[in-house]
């Protein structure tokens, strides 16, 4: 077995940024990095790769390779060990809004009003056949105070498959700033998962799709929604026929729940998309999509473009009702190896091309049969955007690397035009700075400013600061 199985990164890791940017410009070419989370081990692998590619690289690159091992230290050797404590972190949090406009993509941590403040800490053992994780929160506003369990899980591994139970994380696409049927916007899942955490090669001419691999979760959702205790359940299969193309192929599906049907006919007229507007059938409520991701490093300039595109309920056998995100990732700027740029543009309200009457307004994330939507615990499970949106993201970045430091700038904006409702838009911007203060402790702060549009205009901020030590 050439490589154990271990705990994965969490989704806000810096791990990933230092891989994206490697594989953009070429150094890694067998990652799979539009389906998260990575396994430690996973990444180990593509750090490994990273060093053997990066021989004739500069030392801006090699710094970035440097760092990825420091990291990842312990699975590259593939040592076995427990952590009662692998890190412990402060959180400060000041909000000046009732909603959370300024606060996404945040595994469903909802900002109180004024002062908010988080302590918590993660534990992890790795070893070859097992691992867990474990990551507690101290919660407290003026609101009051709450111990949450934020993730835990634990992994198995047989036959070059990882069996996951637990609570944790995910998200799908290539997307950088959301994804449209899953991203870590809602409080992340208690589910079970099955996947194979190393890309492989499938047999006979299928191996002609190159390193693929493939995640399949299901889940309970919450209790207290209008139907209760739906289960919500996904497949993904993402593949690179060549190094500089990666292909995704996604179903997401709630079904069941309090007075619904869940006999093995409903799951599989769920799993094969049959019979979704019929109710008495009660297959349930039905996404699916493709993304695709294109690599050209480009000696001058690489950059990396992508599409993502799904349909939300199924008409004639195929996704129907289209929503897309289009984005563009620019590693570096010409010889400028410090700085970096991604834009993005999502749109929810897109009409189905295929069908002459258009389609109906209001559908993405509304749920048909479960009125509760596509939400788990009041936060979208996909984009944050929500239906009839879109939303427009820039982002500039500029890389310390002997500080393991970056600072970003960013400009967002969201246009929201429901169906006999409020036309609204939001513009915001934020500075996000991190650093290391020493090899094991490093700084995060964020301040985010932005203007709603509505009936009223109103100003909304958001601060943060962050400290984390790693034992």
């Amino acid at each position: 077995m050439p490589y154990a199985w271990a705990t994965n990164l969490d989704l806000d890791d810096r791990i990933y940024d230092i891989l994206l940017r490697l594989e953009a410009e070429g150094v890694i070419q067998s990652s799979l990095l539009s389906t998260k989370p990575l396994s430690r081990k996973e990444a180990s692998r593509l750090a490994l790769e990273a060093e053997r590619n990066a021989k004739d690289r500069s030392p801006f690159i090699r710094r970035l390779i440097e760092t990825l091992q420091r990291r990842l230290d312990a699975e590259i050797k593939k040592s076995e060990y427990i952590k009662p404590i692998d890190e412990i972190y402060t959180r400060y949090v000041y909000s000046d809004q009732v909603g959370q406009e300024l606060n996404y993509n945040n595994d469903g941590d909802n900002y109180d009003p004024d002062s908010n403040y988080r302590v918590g800490l993660t534990s992890r053992a790795e070893f070859d056949w097992f691992s867990f994780y474990v990551n507690p929160e101290f919660r407290s506003s003026e609101e009051g105070e709450d111990l949450e369990l934020r993730k835990a899980y634990g992994t198995l591994n047989f036959l070059g498959l990882e069996f996951e139970a637990g609570k944790d994380s995910q998200w799908w696409g290539p997307g950088n700033h959301g994804s449209i049927l899953l991203s870590n916007n809602a409080e992340p899942l208690t589910m079970l998962k099955l996947t194979n955490p190393h890309p492989k090669l499938l047999p006979w001419v299928f191996s002609y799709l190159g390193p693929s691999r493939f995640v399949f979760f299901v889940t309970k959702l919450e209790e207290e929604r209008a139907v209760p205790e739906p289960y919500l359940w996904g497949l993904r299969f993402n593949f690179k026929p060549s190094p500089y193309i990666e292909i995704g192929i996604q179903r997401t599906a709630l079904l069941g729940g309090k007075g619904r049907s869940t006999n093995l006919t409903t799951w599989w007229n769920s799993f094969i998309g049959k019979d979704e507007n019929d109710f008495n059938l009660q297959a349930g409520d039905q996404r699916a999509g493709v993304d695709v991701k294109l690599t050209l490093p480009f000696k001058t300039q690489p950059l990396q473009i992508y599409l993502e595109v799904d349909g939300e309920d199924e008409a004639g056998g195929i996704p129907s009702r289209w929503a897309y995100l289009v984005g563009l990732y620019l590693p570096r700027i010409l010889t400028f190896e410090r700085l970096g740029f991604k834009a993005e543009y999502t749109n929810t309200t897109v009409q189905n091309p295929w069908d002459p009457e258009g389609s109906p307004p209001g559908i993405w994330y509304r749920g048909g049969p479960y009125p509760s939507g596509y939400r788990f615990k009041g936060n979208i499970i996909g984009h944050h955007l929500g239906p009839d949106a879109q939303d427009l993201f820039f982002e500039l970045s500029y890389l310390f690397p002997k500080l393991n430091g970056e600072i970003k700038v960013a400009y967002h904006r969201i246009i929201v035009n429901p169906p006999g409702g409020q036309k609204s838009v939001q513009d915001d911007g934020s500075l996000e700075v991190r650093f290391d203060v020493t090899e094991d402790f490093y700084i995060e702060s964020r301040y985010s400013f932005g203007r709603l549009k509505d009936i009223i205009e109103e100003d909304i901020s958001l601060f943060s600061l962050e400290m984390t030590y790693r034992f």
